[in-house]
C-alpha cells in the first residue's frame, strides 16, 4: 500500500486552449474517407444524370458533320529571300527544312468574312432554307476576324464589295453558319489544317465544304503572286546597296594592312606568341636560380657570422681552398689536443701551435669572405639577367595587346566582308529565280482530304453517356461532399486531434464479440459473479486474451503512466461529451490493466444520476459512495473486491441522491477522495458526460485530470467544440483522449 500526502497534478496535464482558426487546405485523407462513407449516395446522383444525358441523345434532332484537310506550302517567295540571307533571324532555317506550322493569324483569314462571305452566299443561294434548323454551334479554336488585314487579303476589293462583305458579316443567318464553322490546325506544329462544318442535310454539308476548298486554293494562288511581286521589288531596291556595301568593306581591309605593314594577323600572332613562351621559360629558369642564390646567400651569411670554423654551408663544401684550410686547421687542431696532454699551453711547443692555429683561422675566414662575395657577385649577375628578361617581355605583351586590337578589326571587317559578298550573290541568284518563277500559275496549297461524306452526329448516345456520367460524378461528389460536412461529425483520429489539439492516450479498436454479445454480458466476463464467473473468467475475460482490443488497453494503461515519471497520475476521471460513448467500458478495462500490472487500483462509480457501472459488472448497488457520503459509513464496507483480479476494488453509486452536485462538491467527497488517495495506487472516477452536468468538473477538480472518451462515427463537431468551451472556462485539466472506432 502506497500513501500520498497531497493530489498533485501531473505537469503534462493541458489545459483547453481558446479555439484557434481551422481553415486550411484540402486534406486529400479527409477528402477520400468521407467520398467512402457517402459512395452510395455519389452513384445515385451519377446513375440520375446519367439517365437524363441518354434521354436527351435518344430525342436530339440528328445533325451532319463533314470535314475536309488542306496541306499548306506556307513559305512564301518573299520569305524564302529572307531566310536565305546570311545575317538574318530566318537563316538558320533553310527552305529545305521542315515547313513552318500554320500561325493563328492564318486561321483567323481563313475564318474571315473576305473569304467565308462569298462562300456563304453561294450556298444561300443554292439552299434558301440554309437557317430555318438551326444547329448546335461549334467551338472555333480562332475567333473570326471582322475584317482581314491589308497584308492578308490577296488582292485589292472594290469599295462596292467591301460594303456587301461587311453587310452580309452581320447578317444573323450567316453568324449561325460561321458558328458551325471550324478551321483548326491537325497537330501540333502541323502546316494541315482541317476544316470541319455541321449542318441540318448531308447535301448542304457537302456543297459548303466543296466552295470552301475552292475559296482557299484561291486564295492561296493569290497571294503567292502577290508575295513574289513584293519579293522582285524587295531584291531591285537592295542590291544596289549591297554592292555599295561590298565596295566599302574591300576598302577598309586594304587601308588596314597597309597601315599596319601585314598581310595576316593570325600569322603575327603566332610568331608573337612563340616568343612569348619562349622568354617566359627563360624568366622561370632565371628566377629558380635567382632564389636558390638568394637562399644560398643568406645561409652563408648566417654561418659565417656565427663560427667560421663551424660553418657548413654548400658554397663552402664547394669551394677547394677553404676545404684545404679547414682540413689543414682540424689537423692542427688534433696535434694539440694530443699535445695538450703532455705540456702545459704555456711551453713553447704549445705556444707555436696555438700560433699556427690562429693564422689557420685568420686564413679560414678571409676565405669564407672571398666565397660570400662570388655568391654575391652571381645574384647580382642574376638579377640583372631578371630585369632583361622582363623587359623583353613586357615589349612582347605590349605587341601581342597592339596586335589583338589589330586583328580584332582585320577579322569584323572581313567577316563583315564575307557576309556582304555572300548576300549580293544570293540577291543576284534569287532576282533570276523570281523572274522565273513570277511566270508560274501552279496552285501551292493542296487538298489531302476531299470533302468526306457527312455524318449524323447529334444523336451520339456513347458521347453524351460519357459527358452525363462524368457530370454526374462530379456532381455526386459535390452533394456527397456537402452532406458530410452538414453533418459536423468526426470519423477520423487525424480531424479529432486537429481540432482538440490535445494527445491521444489510446485508440480502441472496434470488438466484435463487444458489438455483438453486448457491453453487460462482456463485463460480466472482466470481473465476474461469483465462484462462477471466476471460474470461467479466463475464457470470458478479452484482457486476458492476447489481442489487439486488450493490448490497447494495456498502452493505454502505460501511455497515462508515463506521462510524468516523477509525479504519477494517481487519480483521474473518465468522461465523455454525451451519452452511449463507452465512458464506463474505458474505465472498467482500463481499472482492469492497470491492476493487472500490479497496481492497486478503486473503481469508483461518480455518475450519481444515471449509475450503470454495477450493472454492466453484475455488482450490487445497495450501498456504495453516496452512502459513505451521506451515512458516514467506513469505506472497507461498502468496496467490493473484483474476483478477477486481486488488485481492483469497485466503489459502485450507492442510492441516488436528490442532488447529486451537492453531494460530489461536499467537505465529505473530498475527505473520502483523500482518504482514497492513501490507500490505493490509482484511482478512476466514472462521471456522468461532460455536457450538461457540473459533476465531472467538480470530480475532476481534486485528481490529476480528465481523460476524454469518444467514439468516432458519433460525435458532432459542434459538441465537441461546446466541451471544450466548457473545458476552457473551467480550467479542468485534460490528461488526454481515448479514441473508440466504430
Amino acid at each position: 500500500m502506497k500513501a500520498e500526502q497531497n493530489i498533485q497534478r501531473p505537469v503534462q496535464a493541458s489545459f483547453v486552449q481558446a479555439p484557434e482558426n481551422l481553415e486550411g487546405g484540402l486534406d486529400l485523407g479527409q477528402f477520400f474517407a468521407a467520398l467512402r462513407r457517402k459512395m452510395l449516395l455519389i452513384l445515385g446522383v451519377t446513375a440520375a444524370v446519367t439517365g437524363a444525358a441518354a434521354l436527351k441523345a435518344i430525342t436530339d434532332t440528328p445533325i451532319y458533320n463533314g470535314r475536309l484537310e488542306v496541306l499548306v506550302q506556307f513559305t512564301t517567295a518573299e520569305a524564302e529571300v529572307i531566310s536565305s540571307v546570311p545575317g538574318t533571324l530566318n537563316s538558320e532555317q533553310p527552305t529545305t527544312a521542315k515547313p513552318q506550322p500554320v500561325s493563328e493569324d492564318l486561321l483567323r483569314i481563313l475564318s474571315s468574312p473576305k473569304l467565308i462571305v462569298p462562300v456563304f452566299q453561294k450556298v444561300k443561294a443554292q439552299y434558301p432554307e440554309l437557317c430555318e434548323n438551326p444547329t448546335p454551334a461549334l467551338e472555333s479554336p480562332t475567333p473570326a476576324a471582322s475584317t482581314p488585314s491589308p497584308a492578308a487579303s490577296p488582292q485589292a476589293a472594290p469599295a462596292s464589295a467591301n460594303t456587301s462583305i461587311d453587310s452580309t458579316s452581320n447578317d444573323g443567318c450567316y453568324k449561325a453558319v460561321v458558328r458551325n464553322l471550324k478551321v483548326s490546325v491537325v497537330g501540333d506544329d502541323s502546316n494541315i489544317i482541317q476544316v470541319t462544318y455541321q449542318g441540318a442535310s448531308a447535301e448542304e454539308v457537302q456543297t459548303f465544304l466543296q466552295y470552301i476548298s475552292e475559296a482557299y486554293l484561291k486564295y492561296s494562288l493569290d497571294s503567292r503572286q502577290i508575295n513574289i511581286n513584293r519579293a522582285i521589288k524587295f531584291v531591285d531596291t537592295k542590291l544596289p546597296d549591297l554592292r555599295t556595301r561590298v565596295n566599302n568593306l574591300q576598302a577598309e581591309l586594304l587601308q588596314l594592312r597597309v597601315s599596319n605593314n601585314l598581310i595576316d594577323p593570325e600569322s603575327r600572332g603566332r610568331q608573337l606568341a612563340g616568343q612569348v613562351e619562349q622568354f617566359s621559360q627563360q624568366q622561370i629558369e632565371a628566377q629558380i636560380e635567382l632564389e636558390q642564390t638568394q637562399a644560398l646567400y643568406a645561409d652563408l651569411r648566417s654561418q659565417l657570422a656565427q663560427s667560421t670554423e663551424a660553418a657548413a654551408s654548400s658554397a663552402l663544401s664547394e669551394n677547394p681552398r677553404y676545404q684545404a684550410v679547414l682540413n689543414k686547421l682540424l689537423e692542427l687542431d688534433a696535434e694539440i689536443s694530443k699535445t695538450s696532454s703532455i705540456f702545459l699551453n704555456t711551453t713553447p711547443d704549445m705556444q707555436v701551435l696555438l700560433e699556427q692555429r690562429q693564422k689557420l683561422v685568420d686564413l679560414l675566414a678571409r676565405e669564407g669572405t672571398q666565397a660570400q662575395k662570388e655568391v654575391l657577385q652571381k645574384l647580382q649577375a642574376l638579377e640583372l639577367r631578371q630585369r632583361s628578361l622582363q623587359a623583353t617581355l613586357n615589349n612582347l605583351n605590349s605587341g601581342v595587346r597592339d596586335l589583338s586590337g589589330i586583328s580584332r578589326e582585320y577579322t569584323d571587317i572581313q567577316r563583315e566582308l564575307e557576309i556582304a559578298t555572300e548576300t549580293l550573290n544570293q540577291f543576284i541568284s534569287k532576282q533570276q529565280a523570281l523572274q522565273i518563277e513570277a511566270a508560274q500559275r501552279e496552285v501551292p496549297w493542296e487538298i489531302l482530304t476531299p470533302p468526306t461524306e457527312p455524318q449524323p452526329i447529334a444523336s451520339s448516345l456513347s458521347q453524351n453517356l460519357i459527358l452525363g456520367a462524368i457530370l454526374g460524378l462530379l456532381l455526386g461528389i459535390g452533394i456527397a461532399l456537402a452532406f458530410d460536412r452538414l453533418t459536423e461529425v468526426i470519423y477520423t483520429p487525424e480531424e479529432l486531434k486537429r481540432l482538440v489539439k490535445m494527445p491521444i492516450l489510446g485508440t480502441i479498436p472496434y470488438n466484435e464479440s463487444l458489438a455483438r454479445s453486448g457491453q453487460r454480458s462482456n463485463l460480466l466476463g472482466v470481473f465476474g459473479r461469483g465462484n462462477s464467473a471466476i471460474e470461467t473468467a479466463p475464457r470470458l475475460t478479452p484482457l486476458l486474451e492476447s489481442d489487439s482490443f486488450s493490448e490497447a488497453f494495456r498502452t493505454l494503461y502505460t501511455n497515462t503512466r508515463l506521462l510524468n515519471s516523477d509525479e504519477p497520475v494517481r487519480s483521474l476521471v473518465i468522461s465523455s461529451t454525451g451519452p452511449a460513448e463507452g465512458k464506463s467500458t474505458v474505465a472498467a478495462y482500463l481499472a482492469q490493466a492497470a491492476a493487472a500490472m500490479d497496481q492497486r487500483v478503486l473503481l469508483v462509480d461518480t455518475d450519481l444520476r444515471f449509475p450503470q457501472l454495477h450493472n454492466y459488472l453484475n455488482l450490487s448497488n445497495d450501498y456504495g459512495l453516496v452512502n459513505v457520503i451521506s451515512e458516514d459509513l467506513p469505506l472497507t464496507d461498502v468496496l467490493q473486491k473484483s474476483p478477477v483480479e486481486p488488485n481492483l476494488y469497485i466503489l459502485t453509486a450507492g442510492s441516488i441522491p436528490p442532488d447529486p452536485t451537492r453531494s460530489l462538491s461536499s467537505q465529505k467527497m473530498q475527505r473520502l477522495m483523500e482518504q482514497a488517495q492513501k490507500q490505493f495506487d490509482l484511482i478512476i472516477y466514472d462521471s456522468p458526460p461532460l455536457l450538461g452536468f457540473a459533476d465531472a468538473y467538480l470530480v475532476a477538480a481534486q485528481t490529476n485530470g480528465v481523460i476524454l472518451v469518444t467514439e468516432l462515427g458519433k460525435l458532432k463537431r459542434s459538441l465537441l467544440e461546446q466541451m471544450l468551451e466548457q473545458l476552457r472556462i473551467s480550467s479542468t485539466p485534460v490528461l488526454g483522449i481515448v479514441v473508440q472506432k466504430a
